[in-house]
């Protein structure tokens, strides 16, 4: 009997931890950038309903062999260099790929079927296939032997401008039934800001360029089916960090030629050497804070207050966290492990990288998608004991947890000791910058002091039936001018006068606007006695819907949303309540999905 069903085995891949198509066709380029190609194409086929018909995804990499290439769909295999225990051997050990799932684990995530040409010369053009159905109808156990066959007239004509590359790869997806988003234009908004921040390193050296294409189903190219996106369909890096020049970032005001072009400066950057298995390997630390001389520059060039709600601002928000780079390219951004949710508007200011080898894997706790370092948290405050002694200072800790075999620890307890000084020594930096403009603060009530006061009333009469969890106790007005310094971005005097104007008005919900850490609509924070109802002006929900209503209407969807928030303090069982922000969440995420069917960017009339 065969150990895996092949069956069970395929509709099990099929749900392998993929985020979503972005993160999939990363996939395909780290195939492509460690077969040493400098061009990645992505095309998009619409059909004539504008929706995704099929994916493509064409390298001028080194190409397959038919050896190579009879075992590249095969879950599990892999053309990287092995000792007799599987372990990588020379360069591979420095490579992207992983584990040899990235092809097929990929594709069958977002499609049920993929073919593959691959070439090492244009005289000789090897052609193979996966097809999920066949699979499951039982058609067939083992792979099809490749073939020779020519690239279909519709693939050839659109990559590379008709040119087919002495060497490359063409990945073709179709029978898309699990793909998230459903337009091209959508695909490339989502892709761009991620595929940018992986590959930003390759992208901004121009060791590799990222391009899409739309093409409708014969594979014309369709001009200007990107804009206003973008024009020429080119990935820009996307450096968290802010310290490349040429990237995504909005154009900085008022730069000088002969200044230093970038946003943030330099903090600090440091590499050393860490044991594991009898051998040495090295990872690097680095740190940004953005420039206070940009940032006034900012403020001074935009009709906001807070430069957090500058469109420079809005772009550091989106890359909060601890970015993880392995072989060069980023595998996930960490926000919950290394910083609080006090201080997700502040630390958009500042950018912290690390970056480790592929031979460290087993350690940090690579995943087999290159989508997540599960081992890398914040253990820089775990107690550890040599017998009945506790161990105090990080050397004799790591010198402890060496002497047990237990050299992984050692390494994660190291790392993240370090990155707990770099990230509080980039806070102090941040904490000397002038984030917001100096004036005079609006003490008189505005349109969401009038909301306040409708909830309030209702807060009042639900009280007689339940008074909720944390809104039964007295409000806590100084916790909550805290709040608004530490998470919104106020200053010391704006935070205090609207705290007070919440005391007068006896209110006890403060409405704030800020990108929420989950992508929801909107988010609910109980302090005590207080309820926070924070909404994301980056949803589609507020762009397309909220904003653009009459005030009336405003202030009857903000009672709404205050309904809602009156029903989570309420639950107080801790089950329930997570289901409530659970269904909150998901709600936002099927209003993004849907309003996308809408197409409300497309400047065409439907």
């Amino acid at each position: 009997m065969s150990l895996v069903n092949p069956k069970q085995y395929i509709i099990s891949a099929r749900s392998n931890g993929y985020k979503d198509t972005a993160y999939a066709l990363a996939e395909l380029a780290d195939n492509s950038i460690q077969a040493g190609a400098d061009k990645v194409e992505i095309l998009i086929f619409e059909n004539i309903n504008r929706s995704i018909d099929e994916i493509a995804l064409a390298d001028n990499g080194y190409g397959m062999s038919r050896e190579l290439l009879a075992s590249a769909l095969g879950f599990g295999e892999s053309g990287r260099q092995k000792d007799k225990e599987g372990k990588l051997l020379n360069d591979d050990t420095k490579g992207m790929g992983k584990f040899g799932m990235g092809l097929p684990n990929a594709s069958v995530s977002q499609c049920k079927k993929v073919e593959v040409w691959s070439w090492q010369s244009k005289e000789t053009i090897n052609y193979s296939y996966l097809d999920v159905q066949e699979i499951i109808d039982g058609i067939y156990i083992d792979l099809p032997e490749p073939l020779i066959k020519n690239i279909p007239a519709k693939y050839l004509y659109s990559i590379f401008n008709g040119v087919l590359p002495n060497s490359g790869t063409l990945v073709v997806w179709s029978v898309l039934d699990k793909l998230k988003w459903k337009r091209a234009k959508t695909l490339f908004e989502k892709s761009e800001f991620e595929i940018g921040r992986m590959y930003r390193r390759f992208i901004s050296q121009n060791k590799c360029s990222v391009q899409f294409k739309v093409c409708n189903t014969n594979g014309d190219i369709k001009e200007n089916a990107l804009e206003p996106l973008t024009t020429s369909g080119f990935i820009k890096a996307n450096d968290p960090l802010y310290l490349t020049a040429l990237s995504s970032l909005p154009d900085l005001p008022g730069l000088h030629c002969d200044e230093v072009q970038t946003f943030f400066q330099e903090k600090e950057s440091y590499s050393w050497e860490v044991e594991y298995l009898g051998e040495k390997h090295s990872i690097t630390i680095r740190s940004s804070v953005a420039r206070n001389e940009i940032i006034q520059r900012m403020l001074m060039s935009a009709n906001v207050n807070k430069a957090g709600d500058t469109a420079w601002g809005k772009h550091c928000a989106k890359n909060i966290g601890l970015s993880v780079l392995r072989a060069k390219r980023e595998i996930e951004v960490i926000t919950n492990e290394f910083f609080s949710k006090g201080d997700v508007y502040q630390v958009r200011f500042m950018g912290v990288e690390i970056e480790i080898p592929p031979s460290l894997d087993e350690v940090f706790g690579v995943t087999n998608n290159k989508q997540h370092a599960h081992n890398l948290k914040d253990i820089s405050q775990n107690e550890f004991f040599d017998g009945e002694r506790e161990l105090k200072t990080k050397d004799a800790i790591v010198t402890y947890l060496k002497s047990i075999g237990e050299e992984d620890t050692a390494i994660l307890f190291d790392v993240s000791v370090r990155l707990n000084q770099v990230i509080s020594n980039g806070k102090k930096a941040v904490d000397k910058l002038v984030l917001r403009k100096t004036e005079k603060i609006d003490t008189e009530i505005n349109a969401d002091d009038k909301v306040g006061i409708v909830i309030n009333a209702g807060f009042k009469k639900r009280d007689e039936i339940n008074t909720g969890t944390t809104l039964s106790e007295e409000p806590n007005y100084e916790k909550f001018e805290e709040k608004l310094i530490d998470e919104f971005g106020y200053n010391k005097e704006s935070a205090s006068k609207t705290a007070k104007k919440m005391e007068d008005l006896k209110s006890r919900i403060s409405i704030q606007y800020r990108k929420t850490s989950n992508q929801s609509f909107f988010e609910v924070d109980n302090l005590q006695g207080i309820t926070v109802l924070i909404i994301n002006p980056e949803h589609e929900v507020y762009k397309h819907f909220l904003a653009p209503m009459e005030d009336k209407d405003k202030l009857l969807f903000k009672v709404i949303l205050g309904a809602w928030a009156r029903l989570e303090d309420e639950a107080t069982v801790r089950n329930k309540k997570l289901q409530l922000e659970r269904a909150r969440n998901d709600w936002g995420e099927i209003i993004e999905d849907m309003f996308e069917e809408l197409d409300l960017s497309s400047k065409e009339e439907h």
